[in-house]
């Protein structure tokens, strides 16, 4: 019964609530949504599958760098900065709020190609994100583009995941710590 304890805690602070399948943008939304967010999503409504046809092939991270590369270049700084490629303690910079944990936000903003969305009520479907959670010494992380937000509750996300073993969209409960930027 422990173990079945462990593995709910562990599944609950770590992996989605439940795979979307059938969920769309809410079309009520779509005239406050920026017209690149509205391409985003078309373009990834359609491509995703291809971008992202298998987990180990192409992890969130690759995913959001192939979306971006669609309609801006990056640098290979700025894929570096989205991989989050560091020798420190994640954990420590998690807690900190580091530039390099944001991973998207920080390669969107440093780039000059988008801004950073600091209030919950300002982000639109089309936006990316990047959230941590951090669960028994051990650090959690996941990007995607934002598909919808119930803030304090859960966020939707296109990405790849190990659960879809790639593309998929996906419900998780909100994050301990959660960075978004647009694409201007």
């Amino acid at each position: 019964m422990t173990a079945i304890g462990l593995l709910f805690s562990y599944w609950i602070n770590t992996q989605p609530v439940w795979v979307s399948i059938n969920m769309i943008v809410d079309r009520d939304l779509l005239p406050t949504i920026p017209v690149q967010n509205i391409q985003i999503i078309n373009f990834v409504e359609t491509h995703g599958q291809e971008l992202a046809p298998d987990y180990e092939g192409t992890v969130c991270t690759e995913f959001v760098i192939k979306v971006i590369e669609k309609f801006k270049n990056l640098t290979q700084e700025e894929k570096q900065l989205i991989r989050i490629i560091t020798t420190e303690q994640l954990d420590s910079l998690i807690i900190m709020d580091a530039p390099i944990i944001k991973g998207v936000q920080t390669a969107i903003i440093k780039g000059g190609k988008g801004i950073e969305i600091d209030k919950f009520k300002d982000v639109k479907p089309g936006d990316f994100v990047q959230f941590w959670n951090l669960f028994k010494d051990k650090e959690y992380g996941h990007c995607g583009i934002v598909l919808e937000i119930v803030p304090n509750e859960s966020i939707t996300v296109y990405s790849s995941h190990p659960v879809t073993n790639g593309y998929g969209k996906h419900k998780f409960l909100w994050p301990d710590k959660i960075y978004f930027a647009r694409l201007e």
